[in-house]
């Protein structure tokens, strides 16, 4: 072997030994931060205060910067509400806020500080943000965006940027089981309750309905079901409030287990997960396509939504290894580049999952493409009808 072909040949290879995947697009999808409850536990009166508000300006332009001279403000009145104090039902509180501003610092260490992949300051026409139309995802997005592009201390300045959060109707939104959207969803709701495998598990937790019945004073949990109790019971945990007496650690860890197993029973449903999800992980991977195809600019798609927006879609991936979603819990779609090749990763919480169809972390883009075109249907509507 010469000496140009040795030459020659180390030029061919060394591109190969020292290129890495460069990341081209990030998709994040979070669930909402810490909330109050959506369900007051009955007959229990418990005091709920919410400090976290926003300020609101009517407009009928599109401008990305604009002049104010007055802002409006909501505010609940004191014990007008639902719950007992100045909480709405499901508002995000202080905490929740925080949650997805630390996400976001996170984020703009790895996407910024560290990488330089997204700018300085936010630019909406690298960045994206949809949102389902409900106070506490939309406030979840402003937390996570304050983290990942800190504003700075005011200026005297007479313009103010104006960020957009891209919402859908309820009827039409994607980014959760919407049986509005997609009929048979309420349906198959309905058949797998009804399912031997989901009466027995609530013949499992008889005993834990019959304790909590005494313990509230009632005959049928007051209409709420085991896991709303426990989405209740949450709730008061993360903000230091007492429970009721009677409540258990014990309790409260089989409600946990049994919240998860229904969380996992009903998603985990091969029908339900696909016509619960389909059509968002299309939107998705339409999103790729259009970054692939040099279609659009963006490089960071935020997408605030609920339990219900990430658990269904993580099982239509076929995905195993992740049993609950916590508040501000996140999941990454990382479009990545290597050699003409891409790649898609996936994330959550920040731990890379392998998607079992490609049996890889960092699946071809290609195959992953294959994939979800087989869940894909030729008409959501078809799938979606009645049986």
């Amino acid at each position: 072997m010469n000496n140009l072909t040795i030459f020659l040949f180390f030029t061919l290879l060394l591109p190969f030994c020292f290129t890495t995947k460069k990341l081209q697009l990030y998709q994040l999808v979070t669930r909402h931060g810490d909330r109050s409850p959506l369900y007051p536990l009955p007959n229990i009166d418990t005091e709920w205060y919410c400090y976290l508000t926003q300020y609101q300006y009517p407009s009928d332009t599109f401008d990305d910067t604009i002049q104010l001279s007055r802002l409006y403000r909501e505010k609940f009145p004191m014990n007008e509400q639902v719950l007992e104090g100045n909480c709405s039902i499901g508002q995000l509180t202080m905490q929740g806020f925080e949650q997805h501003k630390s996400v976001g610092s996170k984020l703009r260490n790895k996407l910024i500080l560290e990488t330089n992949f997204l700018q300085n300051t936010l630019d909406q026409s690298e960045t994206y943000v949809r949102s389902t139309d409900i106070r506490r995802t939309l406030l979840s997005a402003q937390g996570l965006l304050e983290g990942l592009y800190p504003t700075s201390t005011p200026q005297q300045s007479d313009n103010i940027d104006v960020v957009t959060i891209h919402t859908i109707d309820d009827q039409t939104d994607n980014m959760y089981p919407n049986s509005d959207l997609c009929p048979r969803i309420a349906q198959l709701e309905e058949e797998i309750e009804k399912s031997d495998g989901y009466q027995n598990e609530l013949k499992q937790m008889q005993d834990v309905t019959d304790e909590l019945n005494s313990i509230f004073g009632t005959t049928d949990l007051g209409g709420l079901t085991l896991t709303q109790i426990y989405s209740t019971i949450v709730c008061y945990q993360s903000h230091g409030k007492t429970l009721p007496s009677g409540i258990t650690e014990s309790m409260i860890n089989r409600l946990h287990k049994h919240h998860n197993w229904v969380l996992d029973y009903i998603s985990g449903h091969p029908e339900y997960a696909r016509v619960a999800s389909v059509m968002f992980l299309k939107d998705l991977l339409e999103s790729m396509l259009f970054k692939i195809n040099n279609q659009n600019n963006y490089k960071f798609q935020l997408y605030s939504g609920h339990e219900s927006t990430l658990y269904p879609l993580i099982k239509l991936l076929g995905i195993d290894t992740v049993t609950e979603i916590p508040y501000a819990g996140h999941l990454s779609f990382q479009l990545l580049k290597e050699y003409k090749k891409y790649f898609v990763r996936i994330t959550f919480n920040d731990q890379v999952l392998t998607i079992p169809k490609c049996k890889l972390q960092d699946c071809p883009f290609n195959s992953f493409y294959k994939l979800a075109m087989e869940l894909i249907p030729n008409s959501y509507s078809q799938i979606c009808q009645t049986i």
